[in-house]
Formats: structure tokens, sequence, C-alpha cells
């Protein structure tokens, strides 16, 4: 395959999808429900469009770095990347999608302490620029194209989040930015049910909003699930393979049968995450030891009844 036929490849399969634990705050502040798309996007490796990255190396090594920094939790490394790619200002659709997943996660990072990081809300307007010049190039595209229409569910889903993150920064547009947050994840998947990227989005919205307006861990799962097909079936070698969004898919899913309490379910996911990535510190130093605690505990409480 040529480096353009792969580059296709990987945006019709595995190239569109965010540590949900590590931000599930971002959904709650003072009693509000924020909706959010956990950092749950597709890492496209779009290794055709070379001019976009104007240094620091190929996408193959630029997309190892943040494998890389994601299994050793090490967020830091991302500003870095993003500042290489906007010393082009001229980047291509292409680049401009591949560096909206990298702003998406290193945004959420930003904000996901109990205090929000002095870089937060200058991360976020970029990011918001960028997205603003990624629809301007959606719209030279050809109507009706799959790449067209692929784009435009990735910018709604894209703009889910941001509109999250602009929640968690200023609770007080929850009212105003909670429902469009929602009705973006929704067209998003409607439109382009093959899209990973938007079935993740639209099951991290389900897994975060309230029972009552319609929130339900099922759901979640079962967009989950589809998202998890398309990368398992596609015949891209990278949908899978060091592809930190595919380790944060089987998170997500773990996270949704933890609420449903299906605790047998949730160390298996444990499990086949660490058999992909041994090295992924945060579930083998953390969550396993947290479900083993927890699991231990239950027997200790089933004893004594």
């Amino acid at each position: 395959k040529t480096k353009e036929q792969n580059a296709e490849g990987q945006r019709k399969s595995a190239g569109d999808i965010t540590m949900k634990q590590r931000f599930s705050h971002i959904f709650k502040q003072n009693g509000m429900w924020i909706l959010s798309a956990c950092i749950m996007i597709m890492l496209l490796a779009f290794a055709a469009q070379t001019s976009g990255y104007a240094s620091g190396g190929s996408f193959d090594a630029v997309s190892e770095r943040l494998y890389s920094s994601f299994v050793k939790q090490d967020f830091k490394v991302w500003k870095s990347v993003i500042d290489n790619f906007h010393r082009n200002q001229n980047m291509s659709i292409d680049s401009l999608d591949y560096i909206l997943t990298v702003q998406y996660l290193y945004v959420a990072w930003t904000i996901s302490g109990d205090t929000i990081q002095a870089g937060a809300e200058k991360a976020l307007s970029k990011a918001l620029a960028d997205l603003d010049k990624f629809e301007s190039r959606i719209e030279s595209l050809p109507r009706k194209s799959y790449t067209g229409e692929l784009m435009k569910a990735k910018y709604r889903s894209y703009s889910s989040a941001f509109l999250a993150y602009q929640m968690k920064i200023a609770p007080v547009k929850v009212i105003i930015n909670g429902w469009k947050c929602v009705n973006n994840a929704k067209a998003a998947v409607t439109d382009m049910p093959e899209c990973c990227f938007s079935q993740i989005e639209y099951g991290n919205v389900m897994h975060s909003m309230p029972t009552v307006l319609g929130g339900s861990a099922i759901n979640a799962r079962k967009a989950y699930m589809k998202a998890l097909k398309i990368m398992e079936s596609s015949e891209d070698r990278g949908s899978t393979y060091h592809n930190w969004l595919y380790l944060h898919l089987l998170l997500c899913i773990a996270d949704s049968y933890k609420s449903s309490e299906d605790y047998v379910k949730v160390r298996e996911y444990y499990k086949k995450i660490l058999t992909i990535e041994p090295s992924f510190s945060y579930v083998r130093n953390s969550l396993m030891p947290s479900l083993d605690k927890y699991e231990a505990q239950q027997k200790k409480k089933s004893k004594l009844k």
C-alpha cells in the first residue's frame, strides 16, 4: 500500500475514536452534571500528510511518543507535540484532525485535578481555534463524500468534548452547553455510525449522564462494543497495536461493567489491557489492586453474614 492508501484506510477503519476514572469530575461539579466525552478519540497516523508536521520527526515517531507517554501517564509530552504542529500555520485537514486528538486529551489533563492548571484556558482556546480551522477545511471537501461525512461527524464529536471542557472551567455554562454537548454526540453517531470516535463519544455521554435524563451504563457499553468491533476487525495493524486510544477504549468498557457491578468482567478487561501492555502502570498499580481490595472486602462481608 502507498502512504496515501494507508492514511485513507486509517480514516475508514479505526482512525476515529479518552482515564474515564481520571477525569470523572469533569462531569459533576457543585451538584451540577457535566456531560463530556472522556478522552476517548482515535489517534490517527496520517503518514501521508507529513507537510502538516513542522518538526520533531515522522507521524509514526510522534504516535509512538504519545503512546509511550500515555502508558506512563506522562501528559507533558503532549504539549510539545502540539507546539511542534503549530509551527506550521497552514495545516491540512488531516493534520488538524491529528492534532485535535492530541489537544483533546491534553486539555482534559490540564483540568483533571482539583485545581485547574494555569495553562488550561489557553490550551482550550488553541484547540477551539483549530476546531474552527477544521470546520473550514471540511467545507472544501466534496459534498456527500465518505471523507466529508466522516470529518463532519468527528467535528461534532470534538465539539461535544470541548463544550464539556468549557463547563469544567466555567460551571455557569452548564445550562447552555449541557444539551449542546449531548446533541452533538447524538448527531455524530447518527450520521456516521461506523465512526469509532463517534461511538466512543456517545458511549461516554450515556455513561456520564444521570439515569433520570436518559443515561445508561448498558447503552454506553453497547456503543463502546461497536467501537471495539470496528477497531479489532480492521485490517490495519495500527488500529490496535501501540494505539493508546485502544487501551483507553478497553478502560471505558471495564468502567461500564463496574457501573453494572459486574466485577468478573471488569477483571477480564483489566487483564486484557495488561496482556496487551504489561507496563501500563495505571492499571497494574492502581486499578487492579483497587479491584482486589474491593473483592476481598466483599468476601469478608459475606463471611460475617
